[in-house]
This record gives C-alpha cells, structure tokens and sequence, in this order.
C-alpha cells in the first residue's frame, strides 16, 4: 500500500443545524451616504476583508445602520480555554450570528459573556430565556455589556436600532455546540461485519490491496474463498472459490504492483494474476515482507545464516543484526520528500534469535535499516495504519491535521505465557519515535484484544445524504475524548473557493486477527474520525 497524505479540508458538524458555507461579498451599493455611515462600511469592509483569513467572516450589505461588525464572547476559562478566541460568522443578508466550528461536547453556554460590535447603533436589546425564570428576558446591552447571556435554550434574538431610530433588524444569535466527540476515533455506525467470504466459519485469513481493489482471502484446512471489493463502504464484495497450493500459508498472502505471492509449507514462492489460481516459482523463502513495486522482499534461512532477498530480480544480502525474519506488521510504502525511492517499512516482529523487537526497520530499494529512535513495546502480529489525528490551536480555534502511524495491537510474551493486546502506539515522525497513543485514538473496550490483522484506509466520497451505515453493519458507541486535545503548532490548512456538496472521508477497515489462542477473528471493524464524516467547512 503507497501512503499518499491526503489534501482533504477540514471537518465539522452543526449540532443543531447545518449553516451553508457563506462566501464574503464586500458590495458598495450606488446610493449616496453621509460621511460618517460611508466611513462605517468601509471600515466593516476591512474588518470583513481581515476576517475572511480568520475565518471570523462578514457579509457586508447596505441594512441602514443597523449592521453587526463584530461578535465574539468574553474570556472565561472556566467555560473553555480560548473562548474569547472562538470565530463567529455573521451573516448579514440572513441576519445569522454563529459559530461554524462548533464547540466541544459538554461546554456550558448558560453564562457566556458576548461582545458586540455595531455601526453607530442607539440600541442593542438581546431577548434570551434566564436560566432560573421560565420566560424570555429582554436586557440592554449598551446598558449592561458584561450580563451574562444563557445560549443553553435556544438561540437568542438581538435587536438592532439605527442611530437614527429611524430602522430596526433582528439578528438570531446561534452559539453551537458538538452533540458528539469529534475528534476521536471512532467505531461505531458502521463498527462491525463478518469477513466477507463463501465459507461458513473460515480458519484463516489474509486482506491485502492490488490495483485500487481489496482482496480478502480465507481458508480452511479444505477450502479456500476469496473476496473482491473496490468499495468496502458500500460492502460490495465478488466471493470466487480459489485453488491453494498444498500447505498455503495464509498469512504469507501478499500483493505487489502487477501479482500476488504466496508460501506453501515448504518455503516454495507461488505466484498468481487473480490469486484464484497459482504457479510455483524458483524461488525459497522462509518469510515474506511484503511488495515493493513490483518486488517481493523476503527472508530466508540458509546454511551460513538468515538473507534479505528479492523476487523476481533476486539480489541476496545478510540481514543485519536485530532485523525481524518473522512476526513484522504488514509493510507500508510511502513516498517522501528526502527519498527518490519509495521507503517500505514495518514495525515489530521476531528477529533471528527468537527474541521480539519493537523497532521500525526500512528499505528504500537498495538498504535495510532500523530507523526508529523509540521502539514500541517488544512485540509481532502488530497492525500499521496510515491515518491522521486532529488538534486544535486554541490561540487561533483553527483545526488541523497531522499524518499519524498508529501500532495496534499484537502478541508478546509474559511469564505465563503469550499475550495479545490491543494498545495503540503512534508515530508522527513516520516510525522514527513512538509513544502510547492518547486515550481518543484508543480501540473501545468492545473490540477484542488480537494480533496479526490487517488495516486499510479507504478514501470514501461523501456528501450530505450519504448513510453512514448500511444494515450489515452493527453499531456501537465508541470512545469519548476526555480531554480537548492540546493546541500543536499548525500543519497544513485548507481553503476552498466554492460550496462544498462532495468531501473525502478516510474510514480504517481492520480485518481479521487472531485471539490468544490462535483461533481467528471472523469480523471486520470500521472506524473513522467522527470530524471526517462531517460535512467541511472550508
């Protein structure tokens, strides 16, 4: 699998309603003003040219003074860090005030301090319902700027009136709020399914990616399935009986750009077009990798020791102390900046000794070397996935996204004996240091410990009236945030020039693994970033 970051923007949900993105017209209309009301548009002009990179944006219009230049809430941290720093949008032609990126689940809105800017207004009145008295209450703001305002009922009304008294307009102030975690990840709506195969209660099983398909291979001790689907989401899959070599190792499985391979007992490399049918090769391996390009890499035990080696052109290298010949994740391949090779890497695995590693190994086409710094716990059967995670930066409420490796479970030993878990590592430094994931990109309690699955992230195209679930899916709650994430440094952003109807939605599709004992795991988990399904913002 080539790794390529996506350049999708940024997600969000409306925990009310969803608001149409607004596009920033600055209009000067051909009717005459006085001085000072020409000087009040061409300053809310500026603001609103200032707030189209903030993303806190105007919608500038000719209302007879009785616009709303600017609308923020006053510092309180004991409401939420950075409050005084989250974005309103103010449209004018709709005469809506909100907050597109909506705040985190559980904030308290029943006392938030507003600040209001008006072009040379005489009155300012807010119409909310107090908390303590069960009807709507009308205060002035111009005359008591610092009253709390309660958003917790609804939204509030604001009356604006002309410096002239001479024209009035209501404003419908919406302070949103997430209904759900956004930015953990998630597995539920669409959280588990059997393998997608023609037997009943297969014992083994393989997923791999060939030609922007997915193949799902499983097998009995009789009997071999595989299955084909270029939309997971969907969960259109082709079963086809295929014909095993005698003795396959399932596990062994693997796809390059233009074949699949697979090992019988003997250590004999099979090669197939459809992975229905297959030919012996000239070529003995005792482990395979996984496919670079067009290029098996693989590990094999001879009489003067264990050799990296490479299928079809078979170039032959001793493999260095503490590299894994068994037990690695699956193989990632990604493209970088500072390579003109793809670099192909795992984590984890057994070295020649018998003795677990945690370390990240990596091959750019010529050289194999231990890359990482800080290894994961000694373990193999662990699952590499490609994904992202998401922080905000509180002293801009702007959220973003890094790439992100995440290490997911796997066997290692203990004094009683083998062990599977499901802990998650992460990586930002693409396997270079790792560290025990954060409690929201943690696997729930529901999904059991194992080792030796396959991951795959598929880019999904969603718009407002995809499901996102189907009735072979069961659905589940997931993990909730417990604390928003902290501000990181800004990565990447994302801007868009017009409405957004259409959006790429990354969801991870883990196949399979196996329990402690060996026996396999019949079920497919689906998970995603809540953020991602929802609809962009810009």
């Amino acid at each position: 699998m080539v790794f390529r970051p996506s350049k999708q923007p940024l997600h969000n949900n409306i925990a009310t309603t969803t608001v149409p993105s607004l596009r920033v017209y600055n209009h000067i209309m051909t009717k005459k003003f006085p001085l000072y009301t020409l000087f009040s548009l061409i300053l809310m002009g500026l603001i609103s040219a200032c707030n189209e990179d903030s993303e806190n944006f105007v919608a500038d219009g000719d209302y007879s003074n009785c616009t709303v230049s600017s609308f923020s809430l006053a510092k309180d941290d004991s409401v939420l860090t950075g409050l005084d720093s989250v974005y309103f949008s103010i449209d004018l032609v709709n005469a809506v005030i909100f907050n597109a990126d909506s705040l985190p689940k559980g904030t308290k809105t029943d006392k938030l301090i507003v600040k209001i800017g008006t072009s040379s207004a005489r009155g300012c009145d807010l119409t909310f319902r107090r908390c303590d008295v069960p009807r709507d209450t009308t205060i002035s703001y111009i005359d008591s700027p610092n009253d709390s305002i309660n958003f917790a009922d609804g939204p509030v009304k604001m009356l604006i009136t002309s410096y002239d008294g001479q024209s009035k307009r209501e404003y419908t102030i919406k302070v949103n709020v997430h209904q759900v975690e956004t930015d953990t990840l998630y597995w539920d709506k669409a959280s588990c399914r059997k393998l997608p195969s023609a037997l009943s209660a297969p014992k083994a099983q393989k997923t791999v990616e060939f030609q922007g398909k997915i193949y799902c291979l499983t097998a009995t001790d009789a009997q071999a399935s595989v299955a084909v689907t270029a939309d997971p989401f969907a969960n259109n899959w082709t079963d086809s009986s295929a014909t095993l070599p005698d003795g396959a190792d399932v596990s062994s499985f693997t796809a390059t750009a233009d074949a699949f391979y697979i090992l019988d007992s003997n250590g004999t490399l099979y090669k197939s077009a459809d992975a229905l049918t297959w030919a012996a090769t000239d070529c003995k391996m005792n482990y395979i990798y996984g496919g670079y390009e067009s290029t098996v890499l693989g590990a094999r035990k001879d009489a003067d020791g264990w050799k990296h080696l490479t299928y079809p052109a078979s170039n032959e290298s001793a493999i260095p102390s503490g590299c894994p010949v068994s037990g690695t994740s699956p193989m990632m391949v990604y493209e970088t900046k500072w390579s003109a090779s793809p670099l192909a890497m795992f984590v984890g695995g057994c070295d020649a000794n018998g003795t677990l590693v945690g370390s990240t190994w990596a091959y750019d086409g010529n050289i194999w070397a231990k890359i990482s710094t800080r290894d994961i716990d000694e373990r193999e059967g662990v699952t590499l996935i490609p994904y992202f995670a998401l922080r905000v930066n509180k002293a801009t409420w702007r959220v973003t996204e890094r790439t992100v490796l995440l290490a997911v479970g796997g066997r290692y030993e203990t004094s009683s004996g083998n062990v599977v878990s499901k802990q998650v590592y992460a990586s930002y430094d693409q396997g270079l240091n790792w560290d025990e994931a954060s409690s929201y990109l943690q696997l729930p309690d529901y999904i059991p410990d194992f080792a030796g699955a396959q991951a795959i992230v598929v880019n999904t195209e969603l718009n407002e009236n995809t499901p996102r679930s189907t009735d072979a899916w069961t659905s589940f709650s997931g993990n909730n945030l417990p604390v928003w994430a902290n501000p990181v440094p800004l990565t990447r952003t994302s801007r868009v020039s017009a409405p957004i109807n259409e959006w790429e939605c990354p969801y991870i599709y883990l196949f399979g693994g196996e329990s402690a004992d060996g026996s396999l795991h019949d079920t497919v988990w689906r998970g995603v970033i809540r953020r991602f399904t929802f609809k962009p913002l810009y």
